[in-house]
Parts: C-alpha cells; sequence; structure tokens
C-alpha cells in the first residue's frame, strides 16, 4: 500500500502565492486546513510554529516541509504552496526557500505517519523530482507527484551535479533520521487544541 496515496488533493495547492514570509505562507497554509478539514487556522499554524521553532524543516534547494501533530483530525493531510517569490526559511544550504510542502498529522500517531514524512523527505532529495514539482504549475499534477501515482523512473535522468545540492547521500539520510527523532520529541509535546 501506498502511504503517501491521496495525501494531496487540488484544492490544497496554492501557485504563485504572493505571501512574503514565514508568517505569511504558514497563514496560507492554516486558511487551506480550515477550508478542508474546518479547524481553526489558528491552531494549525501554531502547530506548525511549534515544530519549526524546534528546527527548521528546510530540506535546502528551494524546499521545506513544514508539518505538526494537530488535535481534531483522524488522518494526515497535506498541502503545498508555491511562492511567488522565493523567502528566507534558515535552510541548511543557505538558500531561500520557493516552495512549501505541510503536512499535519493526528495526535495520536503510528508507525505508517512517520513513513510518510521520512519518505517525502527521501523522494524530494531527488534532483529531478524535485526540479519537476518546482516548474509543474498544473495543480492535478501536481498532486500526482506529490502522491507518487507518477513513475519516477520514467523521469529523464537530470544532469545537475550533486555538488550543486551540497550533500552527501550520508548527510541526507542524517538529516532525516534527525526528521524523524524531532517527530519522536513531538509526539510526546504535542500543542494542545485549545484556541
Amino acid at each position: 500500500m501506498n502511504i503517501l496515496s491521496d495525501l494531496f488533493t487540488t484544492d490544497c495547492i496554492v501557485i504563485n502565492s504572493p505571501a512574503k514570509n514565514r508568517a505569511e505562507a504558514f497563514a496560507v497554509a492554516g486558511n487551506l486546513f480550515r477550508s478542508k478539514l474546518g479547524i481553526s487556522s489558528r491552531i494549525v499554524v501554531k502547530c506548525i510554529n511549534f515544530r519549526e521553532d524546534l528546527s527548521s524543516t528546510a530540506l535546502g534547494s528551494g524546499v521545506a516541509i513544514p508539518h505538526g501533530i494537530v488535535a481534531g483530525i483522524q488522518i494526515p493531510v497535506g498541502c503545498l504552496i508555491k511562492l511567488a517569490e522565493p523567502i528566507d526559511f534558515a535552510s541548511p544550504d543557505g538558500n531561500k526557500i520557493s516552495m512549501l510542502i505541510f503536512l499535519l498529522f493526528p495526535q495520536i500517531t503510528t508507525h505508517d505517519y512517520l513513513q510518510i514524512l521520512s519518505s517525502l523527505a527521501q523522494h524530494l532529495l531527488d534532483v529531478g523530482i524535485r526540479k519537476t514539482l518546482i516548474s509543474e504549475q498544473c495543480p492535478e499534477k501536481i498532486c500526482q507527484l506529490l502522491n507518487l501515482r507518477t513513475d519516477f523512473s520514467k523521469t529523464l535522468p537530470s544532469q545537475e551535479s550533486e555538488s550543486s545540492f551540497n550533500k552527501s547521500i550520508t548527510s541526507r539520510n542524517q538529516d532525516i533520521q534527525y526528521y524523524l527523532d524531532e517527530w519522536a520529541m513531538l509526539e510526546h509535546q504535542p500543542v494542545q487544541n485549545t484556541l
């Protein structure tokens, strides 16, 4: 079973968002999740900020995966925001972020939920997948890419050298392990739905 299947829907994809900073981008995500799930956008932003304040969720090369645990939802859900102009985001490679992929998880987490985060991070580390997502403008195709319905093995290999991504495979795996370690910490300190 594909753990990333149907995590993203077209109503949670925003292209060319005018958000000028992290706070504005998080507010856009909060509003998308409010419309989709009927939960408070303030709670969503608070949960995502809580996680982000631990350490940046930027992967580098223009991509970040802000995420958090939210009370009141039953299944994981995601949204994607492509920014009209890149923003500062404490990225490990020092580059600005132009694409944010948000994930919300229920308070009661399972191993599958951790796999979602890990799998998404692994796929985004692939230069071809990342470039395709960044350049794609069609919400339906973006959902196919994010939900991993597209056969990425058919994507033409990128000529971009790995040195331009500034990370070795070892450090990439360490980054993903770091995410999973932080997730374990978050699981024991979720933000309460008190607003």
